[in-house]
C-alpha cells in the first residue's frame, strides 16, 4: 500500500510538472474532473502487464454499450446509462496516455487508436443523446435532434482533424517560445467540450434539453471556426 501511494504521488507530481497548466488552459474539464481518478488508476496499472492499447480497447467497448443502452432501455434509464458510460469513457481516455508515459510505451499506433476512439466517442455519445432527447423532449422542427447532434459530432471531428493536420504541417512554437497566457474566456469555452455528459445531465434535470442540442451545434460550429482561424494565423506567421 505504501508503494502504491508513493506511485500515485509520483504520477500526480509528474502531471503537475509537465501537463497540468497547459491542460487547465485548453481542457479544464479533463484536468479537474477526469484526470485525477485516471492518474490513480494508471498508477495501479503501472506494475501490471496491462498495456495502454488494451486500456484504449476497453474504453472503446463502452461505445457499443451506449448504443445498446439507447436502443434497449427505457428512454430515461437509457439516457442516465449513456451519461454514466460517457463519464467512464472520458476517465479511461485519460488513463491510457498516463500509463503509456509512465511505462515508456508511448507509440504512434497508440496515439492513432486513441484518436480513432475519441472521434468515435463523439459520434456515438452525441447521436445517442439526440436519439433519446427526441423521445424525452420532442420538438417541432422538421429535423430530429439526433440529426442535429450527428452534424455537431461531424463538425467536432472536422475541427479535431484540422488541428491534427495543422500541427503536422505547421507546428506551433515550442513551449519555451510561446507567450505565457493564463486561463481566459476562450479557455473556459474550450474546456466545456469534455463536460458534455454533465451539461446534458443539467439540461435534462432543468427541462432544457432542446436548448442544449442547439447550443452544442453552435459550439461545434465555433470550434471549426476557431480551428480554421488558428490555421490562417499560423500559415501567415510562418
Amino acid at each position: 500500500m505504501a508503494n502504491l501511494l508513493m506511485r500515485i504521488r509520483e504520477f500526480f507530481r509528474d502531471y503537475r510538472a509537465t501537463k497540468y497548466r497547459e491542460e487547465l488552459r485548453t481542457d479544464w474539464g479533463s484536468a479537474l474532473i477526469y484526470r485525477p481518478p485516471a492518474l490513480v488508476i494508471a498508477a495501479m496499472l503501472a506494475t501490471t502487464k496491462i498495456r495502454p492499447t488494451t486500456v484504449t480497447a476497453l474504453g472503446a467497448l463502452l461505445l457499443p454499450a451506449m448504443v445498446l443502452a439507447a436502443l434497449l432501455l427505457s428512454p430515461a434509464c437509457a439516457l442516465a446509462t449513456v451519461l454514466v458510460l460517457s463519464i467512464l469513457y472520458l476517465i479511461v481516455d485519460c488513463i491510457d496516455g498516463a500509463l503509456a508515459r509512465a511505462t515508456g510505451q508511448v507509440s504512434a499506433s497508440g496515439h492513432y487508436w486513441d484518436l480513432v476512439a475519441d472521434l468515435a466517442y463523439r459520434g456515438v455519445a452525441y447521436v445517442s443523446v439526440g436519439y433519446l432527447a427526441d423521445q424525452l423532449f420532442p420538438w417541432t422542427f422538421a429535423i430530429s435532434q439526433a440529426t442535429v447532434l450527428a452534424v455537431a459530432a461531424w463538425l467536432a471531428a472536422f475541427a479535431r482533424m484540422a488541428r491534427n493536420n495543422l500541427d503536422r504541417l505547421a507546428p506551433a512554437q515550442k513551449p519555451a517560445e510561446m507567450p505565457t497566457t493564463g486561463f481566459n474566456f476562450l479557455s473556459f469555452l474550450t474546456g466545456l467540450d469534455t463536460m458534455f455528459p454533465f451539461l446534458v445531465g443539467l439540461a435534462w434535470a432543468t427541462g432544457h434539453m432542446s436548448a442544449l442540442v442547439l447550443w452544442v451545434l453552435i459550439y461545434s460550429l465555433g470550434d471549426v471556426a476557431i480551428s480554421l482561424n488558428d490555421a490562417r494565423d499560423r500559415f501567415r506567421s510562418g
